[in-house]
């Protein structure tokens, strides 16, 4: 079996005691969420920072994901996944375990105990842009990023425009991206901490 698989059964298998996702069914699980969460390794280079963090990562993704391709490509990123709930917590630790990912660590805790700590904050389907970005900017170091999975929307794009400059964000890169033939339109937007 291979280590993809192994990570998606395991990840069904808690996900049918604790909901971590609505996704249930192998395919779409690589697809919308390993897939999805690795898109971010196509733009930027992980290996050039220090720490992320995943803020909110609830089922642990892109968090998982990334620690995978971390762990593959022989990065030294160290990877935090911050999150309220404890038991989605306790699952992605149970996952990081019994995978033996390294260099990952899931936090029980709200994003307002961590300051200025990372050098990427990412945020994958957990609130809108102004929400998000307020929680994660308390968290991203001076000259570092927060990455923003989103689908594409006009009206929450323009809400990251303004968000970036009420907080002296600069939207560096919008990565858009389908993930099949008849996905939505989905973009990452790259914004640097000035």
């Amino acid at each position: 079996m291979t280590e993809r698989q192994q990570f998606i059964d395991l990840f069904l298998e808690i996900n049918s005691q604790i909901n971590l996702s609505a996704i249930r069914d192998v395919d779409w699980v690589y697809t919308k969420h390993i897939l999805d969460s690795l898109e971010l390794t196509k733009i930027v280079d992980l290996s050039d920072y220090t720490t992320l963090c995943d803020v909110g990562t609830g089922g642990g993704l892109p968090l998982l994901a990334l620690s995978r391709y971390n762990q593959e490509n022989n990065c030294r990123i160290k990877l935090y996944g911050i999150d309220a709930r404890r038991k989605k917590i306790d699952a992605i630790t149970t996952m990081i375990d019994q995978l033996w990912i390294k260099n990952c660590t899931a936090l029980w805790s709200r994003s307002e105990d961590h300051h200025h700590q990372y050098d990427i904050v990412t945020a994958r389907a957990v609130a809108y842009a102004d929400h998000i970005i307020a929680r994660s900017l308390p968290l991203c170091k001076k000259n570092g990023y927060i990455c923003l999975y989103k689908q594409s929307d006009p009206i929450e794009r323009s809400e990251i425009i303004k968000q970036c400059k009420q907080h002296s964000l600069v939207l560096q890169q919008e990565h858009h991206y389908s993930l099949f033939a008849w996905d939505i339109q989905r973009v990452i937007y790259i914004l640097h901490k000035q």
